[in-house]
């Protein structure tokens, strides 16, 4: 267990100053860590509701291109490498997003990030439904990429926004799992909507249509949920420059954190390589593997299911036996089932590897965070873990547009020897991130730094004295 500097534990993390002060102390320590109960979320279930659910509106936006591009490639009368580029002007957005996530929530606040993403994402999506011709529409999301109108700007702020915030709850590993779980249920909507449209003889607009809706929903709900719930994780009380200051500061030093890097490179590629499955998979299963469109849509449907069901029954298993081993195990079992995609041709073999790819995803992406929220600092936890969603978020986009790049000069089949090479480098990536009971170097570079700063504070009050 990571004890930090002001006597925070994994395990105390989510209370406030006041209620950390009425905690009994104990002989080796400011606090006595409890084991985390169901009773402590009472006080949560409103905010953890309106999380879960902008989780699902991640989750049907991330897999909404991905159900469409064969609609797409029709509609425009387009290749992939040029469908792909909308997921290069989405990542742009992404980006944008992760490096200025913890600005934004230093300046607006937490709670209303939430919102600014969601009202964001709704108008968005009723823009984008009137079905632009392509290159408008291109360019649109390179503004929303910008930061003017975005579309996947918006979901970015979201998704750092619940990530942060389900950090601070009790259980918050278990929480983390079940709110990424629910990722994949509203990924796993997408290509079912898809092809339910396909089977209606609709266009593919009213997808966008559809979560528009959705969005307007999560707009409310976020309302209701985080009403009078505790959000802010930075201090909005002062504004003289000296608190401005500090507050760069803070920004600056979690950006820079070593563990935050390590974990920011590895999301970057683990959600590249989820989305790229959940994205392209389906042009592979249809003109690779030679599959019906309505089946194999619901084959995705199926990887998305998957991803959710691994997040429950895996995330379980690894809160018990420890992020960095059950993470090794689960890699290793995605490279093996990627390695099955690439050379076997059966057609019904290839839907089981990608379903069991799925799966083994999973309890990736939340239990980073979760090791993340062990080993880092609290107080950098909003700009750090922000940024690490909103990198996450820049994979999503950016690895399928070197998928589409690539499948379109060297065919669709090429896409299992992408998804390899990540998951390879996501292994090598992890053996390098920290465990909660090996991280001395992190946890020392966090201590230092609070060290020093109590001794400018000492050295201020001397002065003054």
């Amino acid at each position: 267990m990571i004890e930090d500097f002001d006597g925070i534990t994994d395990e105390t993390r989510f209370l406030d100053d006041n209620e950390r002060s009425s905690r009994p102390a104990s002989p080796s320590g400011p606090l006595r860590a409890r084991k985390e109960t169901w009773s402590d979320l009472k006080p949560y279930v409103r905010p953890l509701l309106a999380t879960n659910f902008i989780s699902v509106v991640c989750g049907i936006n991330d897999g909404s291109i991905g159900a469409i591009i064969p609609r797409l490639k029709d509609f425009y009368d387009i290749p992939s490498e040029t469908v792909s580029f909308l997921f290069l002007f989405n990542s742009m957005g992404y980006l944008v997003s992760a490096l200025s996530n913890g600005h934004i929530v230093q300046r607006f606040g937490q709670l209303n990030t939430l919102y600014m993403g969601g009202i964001m994402l709704c108008f968005t999506y009723t823009v984008i439904s009137f079905g632009l011709p392509f290159p408008i529409m291109a360019g649109f999301m390179l503004i929303q990429g910008m930061g003017v109108d975005v579309r996947i700007y918006s979901p970015a702020l979201l998704d750092a926004g619940m990530n942060v915030y389900t950090t601070t709850v009790p259980m918050a590993t278990l929480m983390l799992n079940i709110l990424h779980a629910m990722y994949g249920v509203g990924a796993m909507a997408s290509p079912l909507i898809a092809s339910l449209l396909l089977h209606m003889g609709l266009h593919w607009r009213a997808m966008y249509i559809i979560m528009a809706l959705v969005a307007l929903l999560n707009v409310l709900l976020t309302v209701v949920g985080f009403r009078g719930a505790k959000v802010e994780m930075v201090d909005k009380d002062g504004d003289d420059q000296q608190q401005q200051s500090e507050q760069k500061g803070v920004v600056s030093e979690a950006l820079l954190h070593p563990m935050t890097m390590l974990c920011a490179a590895y999301i970057l590629i683990y959600v590249g390589t989820e989305v790229v499955v959940g994205g392209w998979g389906l042009t592979f299963l249809i003109e690779g593997r030679h599959g019906s469109e309505i089946t194999m849509a619901n084959v995705i449907a199926g990887y998305w299911a998957s991803l959710a069901v691994g997040r429950i029954i895996l995330g379980y298993l690894v809160e018990k036996f420890g992020e960095k081993p059950s993470i090794h195990l689960c890699t290793f079992a995605t490279i093996v089932a990627m390695a099955v995609l690439l050379t076997v041709e059966n057609l019904t073999i290839n839907v089981i590897a990608i379903i069991s790819i799925g799966f083994f995803l999973g309890p990736m992406f939340p239990s980073t965070v979760a090791l993340a929220s062990k080993v880092l600092p609290r107080r950098l936890h909003p700009a750090s873990i922000g940024f690490i969603a909103g990198t996450g978020a820049g994979g999503a986009a950016f690895f399928p547009f070197v998928t589409g790049q690539i499948s379109g000069r060297f065919g669709i089949l090429s896409m299992p020897i992408v998804c390899l090479i990540m998951a390879v480098v996501m292994q090598l990536l992890w053996t390098l991130v920290p465990s909660s009971s090996n991280d001395t170097i992190f946890c020392c570079k966090g201590r230092r730094n609070s060290y020093s700063v109590l001794r400018q504070e000492s050295s201020s009050i001397a002065q003054t004295a």
